[in-house]
């Protein structure tokens, strides 16, 4: 239970970071989703449950601070999380490239799907190919930032004695 609240407490720390230090963290117009990283490595690190419910914990912060329809986020951070943790079974969890893998893979969903779903909202978005060239920087810069993150949470857990 310890390790739930750590989880959750992180989350909502980079939420509170990321939000008010965006215009620090930009890089070629891009930020990455930290966010979206912390819920895949949870959910990797625990199991379907945990992670869909620390992906419904980390959507709705993003609903209710950001997006104008309440849910997108908190949908496509559910189902990520959920799915992350449902196939941690099978990931070998002390192969950080694993967890590169899994959070590159996230990212393509997720821009993927908030792409879809604000293009069946009528929002008026960029067209595809510069929306889709902005993702793919942002899908390395997430997977290269995840080995960072996965150094710092696997040395907190260390030092808190968290298994």
């Amino acid at each position: 239970m310890k390790k739930i609240w750590l989880m959750a407490a992180i989350i909502f720390i980079n939420f509170i970071l990321q939000t008010s230090l965006n215009l620090f963290l930009d890089i070629f117009g891009v930020i990455p989703n930290i966010s979206l990283v912390l819920v895949v490595i949870f959910s990797v690190m625990t199991n379907g449950i945990i992670g869909g419910i620390l992906g419904i914990f980390t959507g709705i912060l993003y609903d209710i601070m950001f997006y104008e329809v309440f849910g997108v986020n908190t949908l496509i951070y559910f189902i990520i999380g959920a799915l992350a943790g449902y196939f941690s079974e099978e990931i070998n969890k002390e192969n950080y490239s694993m967890y590169c893998t899994v959070v590159f893979i996230a990212t393509v969903v997720m821009n993927f799907s908030l792409y879809v779903i604000s293009f069946f909202q009528k929002y008026n978005i960029e067209s595809a190919s510069v929306f889709f060239m902005k993702n793919i920087f942002e899908i390395l810069l997430n997977t290269v930032v995840t080995i960072l993150i996965m150094k710092f949470i696997v040395n907190l857990f260390n030092k808190l004695n968290i298994k």
